[in-house]
């Protein structure tokens, strides 16, 4: 619960023109199509109630698919070259790798999320053991990484005594 609070005062924190831009079209998207369900409610309540349902809809998926979406094409973020290390006299795990900026703009923090779990032969168990980590690890970064640049990181992990394959999942927002 903390981890999604803190994902969320951090993107609201760092919105730019574009989020503004989006959530308010959304916002008014959703008061157009209340207003047109109050307007129409006494000639049709069947279509009144239906654009209701569709302005509930919209306001509760929405804020997820514009996220997204801006995600996707405006903070661009690749994680790249994942090396892993289990040092043999000690319960430590180094894990290596490159988070590289695609987007067109320069990114000055980044919440990156560590997730250490079971590998699986079957695709659905494999999805349901990265769900339930072993091991999870939120690191936030406050470092300037220039549009088509990368950075390079190293997390340890101190007290890492599960002896079988792992696979380690990283995912980055960076803004």
């Amino acid at each position: 619960m903390n981890e999604l609070k803190t994902a969320l005062i951090l993107y609201t924190h760092n919105f730019t023109f574009y989020d503004y831009i989006a959530y308010g079209w959304l916002f008014l998207t959703f008061l157009i199509f209340v207003i047109f369900s109050i307007l129409i409610s006494k000639k049709s309540s069947v279509l009144s109630f239906l654009s209701f349902l569709l302005s509930l809809i919209l306001i509760l998926a929405g804020p997820f698919i514009l996220k997204y979406i801006l995600d996707k094409n405006i903070r661009t973020v690749k994680i790249e070259h994942i090396n892993i290390q289990k040092l043999h006299f000690s319960d430590t795990l180094i894990i290596d790798f490159t988070i590289k900026n695609n987007s067109k703009v320069n990114f000055k923090e980044c919440f990156v999320k560590l997730k250490i779990y079971k590998p699986s032969k079957n695709k659905y168990k494999n999805l349901l053991n990265q769900l339930k980590p072993i091991k999870f690890k939120p690191i936030l970064y406050n470092d300037t990484i220039k549009t088509d640049s990368s950075v390079e990181k190293r997390v340890v992990l101190d007290n890492f005594r599960y002896g079988k394959d792992i696979n380690v999942s990283i995912d980055a927002n960076c803004y």
